[in-house]
Parts: C-alpha cells; sequence; structure tokens
C-alpha cells in the first residue's frame, strides 16, 4: 500500500497512460487514412486502350463543333468542400438538365463512368480531367476529344468532362468550357 501512496508512481503511471492512448490515437489515424486512400475513386481511364466504336447518328447525335461524336467516358464531380454529387435517381435530372435528353444519349453510348470526389476550383478539376483521362497526342490528328467545364443546374454547380471519338480524325483536341453558358456554344444535339 506504501507504494501507491506515492507520488512519483500515479505520475509515472498517469505517463504511462497518455502514451498509450496517444499511440492508439495514432494508429487509429493511419489506419483511417491508408482505408480513405483505399477507398479513392480511380481517376485515371487508359483511353488508348479503349477500343475504337462507330459513332452512333440514330436516334440522337451528338456534335461537338459540327463534328458527330461518341461520349467515351464522363466524369462528374461535385464544386466546393464538403459537396456530394446527388443520389443515383436524381442524377439523370441533372444531366437531363445539362443536355435536354442527355441520359438517353448516354444510354446509347455506354460511356464508361466516374464520379469524382468534391473538387475546390474549376481549373483543378479541368487540369486533373485532362492529365488523368489523357488523350492520345492530346487529341491533334487523332479520332479522340476531350472536353471539360463547368455546369449550373438549378443553382447548383457541378464540374463534368468527356471524353468522344470522332468518325474520322479530328482537330477538337481538348477543349476547356470558360464558363456554363459555352456548352450550348460547342454541343449540340440532332434528332435523326
Amino acid at each position: 500500500m506504501e507504494l501507491l501512496a506515492q507520488p512519483e508512481i500515479w505520475v509515472g503511471a498517469g505517463v504511462l497512460l497518455t502514451c498509450l492512448i496517444s499511440l492508439v490515437i495514432f494508429i487509429s489515424g493511419r489506419n483511417k487514412k491508408q482505408t480513405t486512400d483505399e477507398q479513392q475513386v480511380n481517376l485515371t481511364i487508359a483511353i488508348e486502350k479503349l477500343p475504337l466504336l462507330p459513332v452512333i447518328n440514330e436516334p440522337v447525335r451528338m456534335e461537338i463543333y459540327g463534328s458527330p461524336v461518341r461520349i467515351r467516358a464522363l466524369v462528374i464531380s461535385p464544386i466546393g468542400r464538403g459537396q456530394s454529387l446527388p443520389e443515383k435517381e436524381h442524377l439523370g435530372n441533372i444531366l437531363n438538365h445539362f443536355i435536354p435528353d442527355f441520359m438517353r444519349i448516354l444510354e446509347l453510348h455506354q460511356p464508361i463512368f466516374r464520379k469524382w470526389p468534391e473538387q475546390l476550383s474549376s481549373n483543378g478539376f479541368i487540369q486533373s480531367f485532362f492529365n488523368n483521362l489523357a488523350i492520345p497526342n492530346k487529341g491533334q490528328g487523332t479520332v479522340w476529344c476531350s472536353i471539360a467545364g463547368k455546369i449550373e443546374v438549378l443553382g447548383s454547380g457541378y464540374l463534368i468532362g468527356m471524353v468522344c471519338n470522332t468518325a474520322t480524325p479530328n482537330s477538337l483536341s481538348q477543349i476547356t468550357v470558360q464558363h456554363p453558358g459555352q456548352w450550348l456554344d460547342i454541343l449540340r444535339v440532332h434528332q435523326a
């Protein structure tokens, strides 16, 4: 009992307990970080390995600057810290507000679809999109093109990027949409 009455023992036990708690917190924090890293979305798609597919002209044709295209990859992301994309059943509404009948086009084109985590800036998203979905020769003289920018739907902002192919080599390259209204100047949808 005399041993427990000494204050040095209690101080030592307190320091030891504090060290153990700190170690447990440190280890659990590292495990959470590793789990978060493992759960991160794969941002890359090897575009050059995708087989070429024919452009779909019927019943709906999509064009970029007048060139018929087939969407091969689609990426969408929310803007801002802590933001998230709507549930799957509401995502179609957003995409159809972006381009009328866009969900119908996606059903026909069957692109690879990726939801990216929140992005803090449009410019950062665009650069990351062009880097992670790199098209051969940046699209120059190939059948590939890509387009990325911000869209606004019902008062909310999202970032969207698409990789498309044309039937013949084109000069479209990588297109940056500077403001949401510019999408209507670049994309056209035609009913057959």
